[in-house]
Parts: C-alpha cells; structure tokens; sequence
C-alpha cells in the first residue's frame, strides 16, 4: 500500500503535511467562490467557476507529485513556500477580480494565505512577498478600470489598496518577528537538550575514568539480571583491582596516578564490545559486565585484557613502567542476588591476588 507521505524521511514528511494544509485553504476559496456565484456577486457562469477551482485543484495535485516524488529537494527552499503563496495570491486575486461589490471582504480571507509564511520567511522575503501581492491587487484594479469600470469606485478601490498595503506590511514585520522568536525558541531548545544529555552522562559516568559510576553499575547489573531471570539468558562479571596502583601514588603522585588510571580504563574501554560495559565500583577495583557471556568466554576475555595490559606503555612514563590487574570471574546464576553475584567475583578477586596478582579466577558456584 502506497502512503500519502514518506515513512523513512521525516523533514520529507512533515513539507508534505505542510503542503496538505496550505492546499485545505484552497477548499475554502472554492466553497466562497460557489457561495459568491450563488448569492449573485461572482461575474462568472458556474461552469467557469467550477473550471477555475477545477484548475486550482489540479495546480495542487502537481504540487503533491513534486513533493512525492522528491523533485522540490533540488530547489534552495524544499518546502517550496514561496511557490505555494504566490500561486495561492495569484489564485485569489482572480476571485477577487470576478467578484463585484464584495471586494473588501474577500481580502479578509486573503490573509489565510500570508500565514503559510510565518515561520517560514525572513523580513525580506515577507516585504518581497507583500510587494508582489500590492502588485497583483493593484493590476486588478486596473483591469477592472479597463476592462469593467463600472463595477468599480476608484476612491474606495484606492483606500482598500492603502489599507491592504499597510495590513501587509505589517503583517510582514509581525511574521518576521514570530519567525525570529522560533528560530530562538528552537536554537534555546537544542542547547536545552545537549545540556541535559551532558547532565545525563555526567549523572552514570565516572569523572576521572569516563566508565560508569557505581550507581549506574547497578542499574546494568539489575538490567542483565532481570533477562537472565525472565528468558534464561546468561551474563558474567569481571571484577578486576589494579595490582600495586598506591604504589604509583607514592612515587609519581596523585596527578601522575590519576592519568595511569585514565589510561588503562580508556585502553580497556576499547577491549571490550559494545554491549559489555565497564563501571569504577570504588578506588581502584572495577568491574566488566560481560553480556550474554558464559564462565569460558569471560575468562578468555579477562586473559585478553590481562595481556594488553602487562604490556600497555602509559604516555608520560619510562618505556620500563608497566601495570597489572588482578581478575576475578564470576557468571550469573539464576535468581541470585546482585550482592551475591559480586561477592563471589570479589572472592575470585583476592585469589587471584593470592596467587601472586596479575592473575585470572573463576568463581562459579555461590
């Protein structure tokens, strides 16, 4: 089934809904132009009346196609506005040209076609857009001079052409003014949103590390236990402690320390895939949410990162400096408690540690 606008292109979309409103006003010229033709005061038989909505309808049908068919991405302005407005003014202008005595108020309704601008048009493109429109107006009351002047008063033609023109003008200001109140309503909203988004990850992340914070690794951790518990899928831990790090306090100081920190969790962060993450769960310790990872494939992955780091060079130190980790392994068993999960990793840990550190320990039973 074909769709009246295109589902995988969004900006494509919303011109087409746009472009359905502006068409919607083309109902309301015809249901006044026939309205008009009933009452007496259209200057026209009702088969020409009905040709010309017949043409207005058929301008639009090509203006669909256009969108539809993408060809108005080509032109500066895809929403093709001014196109629209002007065809739109031109269209009007010829029912007010056929209606005798009601010209003055067929203006009024002129106006619905100046709000398919706002929001859309600068100050310029308005003044252009109301210059045009004084012109169409004005050559209609010259036609109808030459053409039928007795159905005209110039005098009050001339006033409602004064009157017009200033509506427009300001009107012009006016939907500049609401244009520039936009653009700074949506420019406040896309630093509002990048502000919260840095809220946001400034609120799971740890500041030093960049991995997670301890509160967000428990949000992670509760996540990969309830698909465990709910679909019977599986996921490991690796809780892992930086051999010797207060070492590296003592001899190089806090700021050194800091930066062998950053460096060995920013290498480590690029170890591991995307759908593991990596969270500081105090000091020096942290841990590696494996997902949908058993015991085996916990521990090679652990050995993988063990290895990497034996022998990473840390920028700012002799090519000599070099730092461990102790691991500890733990995979998830069903309905256990998060504690209980970390605390038999945290036991794998100390083994590990025991056995001489820059070790890999699997704890697989409770």
């Amino acid at each position: 089934m074909i769709s009246v606008t295109p589902k995988n292109d969004r900006k494509q979309a919303l011109r087409i809904r746009r472009f359905f409103i502006g068409a919607a006003s083309y109902v309301m010229w015809f249901i006044l132009i026939l309205y008009c033709h009933h009452l007496g005061f259209l200057r026209l038989s009702f088969k020409w009346a009905l040709l010309g909505c017949g043409i207005a309808a058929g301008i639009n049908v090509i203006l669909y196609l256009i969108f539809r068919t993408g060809l108005n991405k080509k032109f500066n302005d895809p929403s093709l506005t001014f196109l629209q407005m002007a065809l739109a003014a031109l269209a009007a202008m010829v029912g007010i040209y056929y209606t005798d005595n009601i010209r003055g108020i067929m203006l009024v309704a002129y106006i619905v076609t100046i709000l398919f601008g706002v929001f859309r048009f600068s100050i310029i493109q308005y003044l252009i857009f109301t210059i045009f429109s004084i012109t169409c107006y004005g050559t209609v009351i010259l036609l109808l001079l030459n053409n039928h002047p007795e159905t005209i008063t110039l005098q009050i033609e001339v006033l409602q052409l004064v009157v017009f023109a200033t509506v427009m003008t300001w009107f012009s200001m006016v939907g500049s003014y609401m244009r520039t109140i936009r653009k700074k309503l949506s420019s406040t909203n896309y630093r509002l949103n990048n502000a919260l988004s840095t809220i946001r990850e400034l609120a799971i992340h740890d500041d030093l590390t960049q991995a997670y914070n301890r509160r967000q690794m428990f949000e992670e951790l509760k996540r990969e236990k309830t698909k465990a518990d709910r679909i019977g899928d599986i996921f490991s831990i690796a809780l892992f402690d930086i051999d010797h790090f207060k070492k590296v306090n003592d001899t190089y100081g806090h700021l050194k320390g800091d930066d062998v920190l950053k460096y060995l969790i920013h290498s480590i962060r690029h170890e591991i895939r995307e759908i593991d993450s990596i969270s500081r769960y105090g000091g020096e310790e942290f841990i590696i949410i494996m997902s949908g990872t058993d015991t085996k494939g916990a521990e090679e992955g652990a050995y993988r990162i063990k290895n990497n780091i034996e022998n990473l060079k840390f920028p700012g130190f002799s090519d000599s400096f070099r730092m461990t980790i102790s691991t500890g392994i733990a995979t998830y068993q069903p309905v256990e408690s998060i504690d209980d999960l970390i605390a038999r990793s945290d036991s794998a840990m100390y083994k590990a540690k025991s056995m001489g550190r820059n070790q890999v320990v699997a704890e697989n039973t409770k």
